[in-house]
């Protein structure tokens, strides 16, 4: 039996009012065509906050400082061939900001309630466990 390689990704829920920013992965993706929130792989010499501000950047153009982001908790993904350890972050704007996606990345973003979020059938694999323990009724 082989141990499943770990992968550290970090997300973050991005917060204006009662709607969270949701992007829409290209048919390319890991996880394509599907809804996820903002995020991806911490890499090496990178902590969870400077990557979550990196990622956050490079995929909507939101330019962020490390001390806004809140740590939310951190949860397990696990696929068949990997397991992702997943810290959640939060960051309130209080504008809702020009968001510039990278095409390569993601075709479609939205701001959307929780339980619109919940409504989805298209969502990546444990948005939905991120939404109810991180954003639902917060």
């Amino acid at each position: 039996m082989t141990d499943k390689k770990v992968l550290r990704v970090v997300g973050c829920i991005v917060r204006h009012n009662a709607d969270i920013l949701m992007l829409f992965r290209t048919k390319k993706e890991t996880d394509p065509s599907l809804w996820g929130i903002p995020g991806g792989k911490v890499e090496a010499g990178e902590t969870d906050d400077q990557a979550i501000a990196r990622e956050l950047f490079e995929e909507t153009g939101i330019k962020s400082e490390v001390s806004q982001f809140r740590r939310l908790g951190e949860l397990p993904i696990e696929y068949p061939n990997m397991t992702v350890v997943f810290p959640v972050f939060e960051l309130h704007v209080n504008q809702r900001p020009s968001v510039v996606l990278q095409p390569r990345e993601h075709v479609d973003y939205k701001w959307m309630t929780a339980e619109q979020i919940l409504a989805h059938a298209d969502l990546m694999q444990d948005v939905d466990v991120i939404i109810k323990t991180f954003a639902l009724n917060k």
